[in-house]
């Protein structure tokens, strides 16, 4: 029997409409409920993939958003009137981000009639974010089919397996699939020129997110794993690469003029940060490279 592990993300917990102790083989719904938001201060848990022997639904509700990825490489920003729909044994993480509240609707069902549809392709395992054709109809809809009493034979449960089936395949025929970071193949190169287009003057990280069309978090997480550092390290790195490109072929300027172009407190904060970060101050730099 496939058991149900309905799990509350950090910072939200769950108010079930009911849990199925018995479900029916062939399909059946397994349990229902509403993920309520409280806000999340620190960080969900951003590393480990799980998976599930069975199918989950969740539509976003008003005031909800977070974050979906799987081991495909898809990764997405999730707010209201998206929808997610999880496929078994696919390892993925949904939940809520830093100062994010995670808010849907959610039902998981398993058995061979949605099984059907899996290995025809209709339910697909990489494409499991999604949005919403009419997301306050689509929503009232679910609610009611997941609060309505529970059947009590197997011919009602065959019958409602098949009403919820039916509102499935009919909401994913109108959907629009939800574009994730990794179909959008400019966007680093784009924030890395964000980062370094003025080294002068100091940097605001949540203008640069917004240009890109990001929360701040979102932007930080997809940079980090795109580039292995953060966008403030990338930032910093490359302004003591400039910073070594002026020493060796502009060694006319000297280190007050460096420290105002990179945007240094002075010539002493630059020849400070300069040591701590390559080993050796400024001077001995230029000796080493210009032979002085």
């Amino acid at each position: 029997m496939i058991q149900l592990s309905l799990e509350s993300s950090e910072g939200c917990y769950d108010e079930l409409f009911f849990r199925n102790g018995s479900p029916a083989p062939a399909g059946d719904l397994l349990g229902a409920g509403v993920s309520l938001p409280l806000r999340n201060h620190g960080w969900w848990n951003m590393g480990e993939l799980w998976s599930y022997p069975y199918y989950t639904l969740g539509l976003m509700l008003e005031g909800g958003s977070g974050f979906y990825r799987d081991e495909s490489g898809y990764e997405c920003q999730l707010s209201y009137g998206d929808g997610l729909l999880t496929t078994p044994n696919f390892p993925h993480l949904c939940g809520p981000g830093k100062n994010e509240q995670w808010s849907n609707i959610y039902v998981a069902f398993a058995g061979e009639v949605f099984d059907v549809y899996l290995r025809a392709g209709i339910l697909h395992p990489e494409k499991a974010a999604f949005k919403l054709p009419n997301p306050g109809l689509c929503i009232e809809e679910l609610q009611r089919l997941v609060t309505q009493p529970r059947p009590t034979d197997s011919l009602a449960v065959a019958r409602h397996t098949h009403t919820f089936l039916g509102y499935l395949l009919g909401i994913l025929s109108e959907s629009t699939p939800l574009a994730g970071s990794n179909q959008t193949s400019d966007w680093f190169d784009q924030a890395c020129a964000l980062l370094t287009r003025d080294l002068h003057h100091k940097i605001n990280l949540q203008n640069v997110a917004d240009e890109l069309g990001m929360s701040y978090h979102t932007f930080r997480l997809y940079f980090t794993r795109r580039g292995g550092i953060s966008p403030r390290s990338y930032r910093d790195t490359q302004r003591l690469n400039a910073a070594c490109d002026l020493l060796i072929n502009n060694p006319q300027k000297n280190y007050q003029q460096i420290a105002f172009i990179l945007g240094y407190y002075n010539g002493d904060h630059f020849s400070r940060q300069f040591k701590q970060q390559m080993g050796m101050s400024p001077k001995a730099y230029q000796e080493k490279y210009l032979g002085k």
